[in-house]
């Protein structure tokens, strides 16, 4: 009965669309039928090479996947790895990234990141940076509060239930507050603190104002077309952008510079999963009718950041180019059979599409973006959960006591010892048990802190090799 009910509704819906016998053609698209979607174009900007100390002979790209808070303390985890990586001229594999090509909670990695060399460079620190010190004075902090708990109080509040903005613009605050430092520095600075901006990161052509930081890139989707959307100032120039949210309030300006635009709304838009949290919209003059531009999360067309990753190290002049992936995606054990006997009701096929795109992209990722690499002559290097598993030799465990297992797991990884197979099967369970979600539990955050850091040991050849050429090591 089911299935006939579904199909006269099909039909009926067949019918009435093919009654209009009169068509109005429409070329007014932003991106015509053929064409590709705009993508980070470095010639807009001064080279990130400019940066005191970089080695302009190499080029290193690191992108970092969604995956929610798991993605955000993953990604801190290998960022620490690297910085313990000493190159031969003293510096180690983190001062050396160029690029930060981020998705979803990969962006709260790269955002927290950000916010500690810009405090660094505002507070103009005599000694060496170092992401550890920030890591114990507040970032663990920052990544570890709990974002789902704004999105919820959000929904429960009158004064947006009345207005234009939402949940998801009191998410981009909250981002704003702690991933990007606004409440730390406002203690220190009053009223003269801003947020970060654009174009702190991204530095004019023709501009006077040194480079200092990295370039990162947090990558959406556009809901309409789904394109991959880097939320750079070139990109919103492309766009017409002019108008935003931030703070919970609407910025609209007919003359608005794309390099004034505050860092956390790429950052939210980029994690705006679809029907969790509301998408972020823009306003744009490109049309006189249809003004509004609405972002969803970058999974959608590139869970991982590769793309705009691989378009950077494209155009970038050096000779030798890297490009580092962190993978913090849990699904790789997701059951392929199915224990229900007549077919899955459609309401559970239509909750399983929003990821079903970014599922099945990552069954051919590592083997898509080595092709890529090797055509381009980039070297890549893979971070994620699924190498534990490689030529791992030790059984299945049956049963997993959490409680205890984290805990010793905390204990061995803290005193830098190398697991045994029997443990890394244990430790990817455990990682892989940490949910896609805007909170983390303290002992979690601990185990992908030092998660990040044992995958890092465990490349280290392979990441030195990498960089070899350039840096002399």
């Amino acid at each position: 009965m089911r299935n006939l009910t579904l199909l006269f509704i099909i039909c009926l819906w067949i019918f009435f669309s093919g009654c209009s016998q009169t068509l109005y053609p429409d070329r007014s698209q932003f991106i015509k039928d053929g064409e590709t979607s705009p993508t980070i174009d470095l010639s807009y900007y001064k080279s990130v090479q400019e940066r005191p100390g970089q080695d302009s002979n190499l080029a290193v790209a690191m992108a970092i996947s969604g995956g929610g808070s798991r993605a955000a303390n993953f990604g801190i985890g290998i960022m620490l790895g690297l910085e313990s990586l000493r190159l031969s001229n003293e510096q180690d594999v983190l001062d050396q990234i160029d690029y930060l090509s981020t998705v979803s909670g990969g962006g709260f990695a790269g955002g927290a990141y950000v916010a500690a060399l810009y405090e660094y460079h505002e507070t103009e620190g005599a000694k060496a940076f170092k992401l550890r010190d920030y890591i114990e004075e507040g970032i663990d902090e920052d990544l570890n509060y709990s974002y789902t708990g704004v999105l919820l109080r959000a929904n429960f509040s009158p004064r947006l239930w009345f207005s234009f903005v939402d949940d998801g613009d009191a998410l981009e605050r909250a981002i704003d507050d702690y991933v990007l430092g606004y409440k730390k520095r406002k203690r220190t600075h009053g009223n003269l603190n801003r947020s970060i901006l654009l174009g702190d990161l991204f530095i004019p052509a023709n501009s006077r104002l040194r480079v200092r930081f990295p370039m990162l890139i947090t990558n959406s989707s556009t809901l309409k077309t789904m394109a991959i959307f880097p939320f750079t100032p070139d990109i919103l120039n492309a766009y017409h952008v002019k108008g935003y949210a931030h703070r919970l309030r609407r910025v609209k300006k007919d003359s608005l510079d794309p390099f004034r635009v505050p860092l956390a709304v790429g950052v939210k838009a980029s994690g705006s999963f679809p029907v969790l949290i509301s998408n972020s919209t823009l306003q744009s003059s490109f049309h006189n009718e249809r003004k509004y531009l609405h972002l969803i999360d970058g999974a959608m067309t590139d869970n991982i950041g590769y793309y705009s990753a691989l378009e950077v190290l494209r155009q970038d002049g050096s000779p030798q180019k890297v490009l580092l992936v962190v993978d913090a995606d849990a699904s790789g054990n997701r059951y392929t059979f199915s224990t229900k006997k007549g077919a899955i009701s459609s309401l559970n096929v239509l909750a399983r599409l929003p990821s079903s795109g970014l599922d099945a992209r990552r069954a051919t990722l590592v083997k898509d973006i080595k092709v890529v690499c090797e055509k381009e002559g980039i070297t890549p290097v893979f971070f994620g959960f699924y190498q534990l598993l490689e030529n791992n030799k030790a059984e299945v465990p049956k049963v997993i006591d959490l409680k205890k297992e984290m805990a010793k797991m905390i204990q061995l990884l803290s005193e830098n010892k190398s697991l045994s197979d029997a443990n890394e099967q244990i430790l990817y369970e455990l990682l892989t048990y940490i949910g896609t979600k805007y909170s983390m539990k303290k002992d979690e955050q601990i185990l992908l802190f030092l998660a990040g850091q044992y995958l890092v040991r465990l490349q280290e050849d392979v990441i030195k090799s990498a960089v070899n050429g350039a840096s002399g090591q």
